[in-house]
């Protein structure tokens, strides 16, 4: 049995489609690398509040946040937020906070939305995170970054966010 030998033109159609699937996973595996490492170009931008009110410095010159509104504990959809922590260092605003479960099963807290708010109660900016599912009796930490000094923010509002079916 003899084989053809393929045309020019099929085979510049065989790489064109190899090379069409290897730019698709490199485009694939660049935007994965990102998230997991936490590029700063991926960080949500807020405004940042002025003024000094509610800041101290940390031990190393770190803007930490100590409104009491802001550090309360906070209730939303059943689950317990929690020691708040939120400071400003190197141009990024970092919020650690622990979400609790007080129920004996799991829950599905889902998406929900921060709002910062300043001293007039305006909202200078809005982070949305997913949650997902929390175990009964359980804790899960969060920690959340922004570009933007967000230290003297004097409250945080959580809402869990509910999609309507259409």
């Amino acid at each position: 049995m003899k084989f053809k030998r393929p045309s020019l033109f099929s085979v510049l159609i065989c790489l064109g489609v190899v090379l069409v699937v290897l730019i698709i996973i490199f485009v694939i595996m660049s935007s994965t690398s990102k998230k997991i490492n936490g590029d700063e170009s991926e960080m949500s931008k807020i405004d940042s509040i002025e003024g000094d009110q509610n800041v101290v410095l940390d031990s190393d010159g770190n803007k930490v946040n100590s409104s009491k509104e802001t550090l309360s504990q906070k209730n939303v959809d059943g689950f317990i937020f929690d020691s708040f922590e939120i400071y400003f260092k190197s141009g990024v605003s970092t919020i650690t906070f622990e979400i609790y479960n007080p129920e004996n099963e799991d829950k599905n807290l889902g998406e929900y939305e921060l709002k910062v708010l300043d001293e007039y109660d305006n909202i200078v900016g809005r982070v949305v995170d997913n949650a997902g599912i929390i175990e009964g009796l359980q804790r899960k930490e969060v920690s959340l970054q922004l570009k933007g000094d967000i230290s003297n923010l004097e409250n945080i509002q959580i809402n869990k966010i509910v999609y309507e079916e259409i």
